[in-house]
């Protein structure tokens, strides 16, 4: 989908994907390489690109059921992953909390239709945390 975003300057293009993968170990790749793709296609640098792919790793780990969907936003800014549902409490998990810190520049949480639902954004030009 691409639209153009209220009050910006010039046109402000962004892709939507959403994808629902099962949260099994055997398709923890199609997440890595899907993810991959729209980094690369945002022009995000390779070790972004990497610590993006890790913090959507350490949110499979929380996901609360056997399937687990992203919906992904890319535009000029950057990237921007919701990922649900996740375990209720994921929010206050201080270990999970302290690893995305690290990975990525935004975590937000998330309630839709009564689940928990994580957030990661990753934005160019922002500083390797």
């Amino acid at each position: 989908m691409r639209a153009r975003a209220p009050g910006a300057r010039g046109l402000l293009v962004t892709d939507r994907i959403v994808l629902s993968i099962p949260t099994e170990e055997r398709f923890r790749s199609v997440a890595t390489l899907v993810v991959g793709g729209i980094g690369s296609r945002a022009d995000l640098p390779y070790e972004r690109m990497d610590d993006l792919q890790l913090a959507v790793l350490s949110v499979l780990e929380a996901a609360d059921r056997d399937e687990i969907t992203r919906e992904v936003d890319a535009d000029d800014r950057g990237v921007r992953l919701a990922l649900g549902p996740v375990r209720d409490g994921s929010s206050g998990d201080d270990g999970l909390a302290l690893v995305l810190s690290r990975l990525v520049d935004d975590v937000a949480h998330q309630q839709r239709d009564g689940a928990a639902w994580l957030s990661l954004g990753l934005w160019r030009g922002q500083a390797d945390g």
